[in-house]
């Protein structure tokens, strides 16, 4: 079997090794992990466009509020589509902060508002603690859309990794609740199965530099328990998909969980539904993530078309 590394991506080359030389020094701790992760962010977010408008919005919840950030790009015709983002980091850490250059980005190539949500994290605040938080969030979006200058008519939901699960299982919640679910969504890199089980993820996991299986399981066994795998809010690829609204799925070809996405596309369309399924060869979990990457700015621009298309 050939080397799935010797197929990466050459600019990712650099970045690659120093996340696998970082590896054996990791401790597999929540805190630990957020410590580590932190210092990274102000290089995460070089580059990001321009906005016309910045600002921090605190979303009321039941038990107290969420905090947002809003992005607004050069407005075009009023009122504008919106879209609520949902960050990844294994639903443990990461915030909107460390996910602003990506929520930017979109917010650019989709001429939307976006809604970045600091949604609850686990270990402390473990299923379904972060889903609750993310339907709050975007039922609250989805009414207050006019005073955010947008319109409520078009409002997606977008996440990645951890948060493209949150972006399916929330669109799933409210379909369950019989509530009309996002205009469309996009998930990139999500993962759509608790079991990890795919052919992706049994290939690529064991020596993955960005997301090991140690670490991905780590993750997902401090958000749920193995009883809550078989929930279709847990695993998206479990539950009917016969209503579910447009999607389009983000594959990156070198990350264990591409497979998740790729499957859960099959899922929609053999549901009869709308599936766009944007694959890229060379390129690891999450690779939007990291600036300074060509292949982002065709990423970005091909999200960016489906979300125009369909808000």
């Amino acid at each position: 079997m050939s080397d799935p590394r010797a197929d990466a991506d050459p600019e990712m080359a650099p970045l690659l090794d120093a996340m696998r030389a970082r590896k054996s020094a990791r401790v597999l701790e929540a805190r630990a992990l957020r410590e580590g992760f932190d210092p990274t962010i102000p290089a995460l977010v070089v580059g990001a466009p321009e906005m016309s408008l910045e600002r921090e919005l605190e979303i009321p919840t039941e038990g107290g509020s969420l905090r947002a950030l809003v992005f607004q790009p050069e407005p075009g015709p009023a009122p504008a589509p919106v879209l609520v983002y949902l960050h990844g980091g294994g639903w443990m850490m990461m915030s909107p902060d460390s996910h602003a250059r990506v929520a930017k980005e979109l917010a650019a190539a989709a001429g939307a508002i976006v809604v970045s949500v600091d949604y609850r994290l686990a270990p402390e605040h473990p299923y379904p603690a972060p889903l609750d938080d993310a339907l709050a969030a975007f039922r609250w979006v989805r009414e207050h859309a006019d005073e955010l200058g947008g319109d409520p008519a078009r409002v997606g939901l977008a996440g990645d990794s951890a948060g493209g699960n949150l972006t399916a299982a929330t669109t799933l919640r409210l379909l369950a609740n019989a509530e009309a679910p996002p205009r469309a969504t996009l998930l990139i890199c999500p993962v759509t199965d608790a079991a990890l089980e795919t052919e992706s993820f049994r290939r690529l996991a064991p020596d993955d530099p960005v997301l090991d299986g140690d670490l991905m399981r780590f993750f997902r066994d401090s958000y749920v328990t193995r009883e809550q795998w078989e929930d279709p809010f847990v695993s998206p690829l479990r539950a009917r998909l016969d209503d579910f609204p447009p999607a389009c799925l983000v594959a990156a070809e070198l990350d264990p969980l591409c497979d998740d996405a790729v499957l859960f596309g099959e899922r929609l369309e053999a549901a009869g539904r709308h599936a766009t399924l944007l694959r890229y060869p060379g390129l690891p979990h999450d690779f939007m993530l990291f600036p300074g990457i060509s292949t982002n700015a065709r990423a970005f621009a091909e999200m960016g078309a489906f979300l125009r298309g369909q808000l």
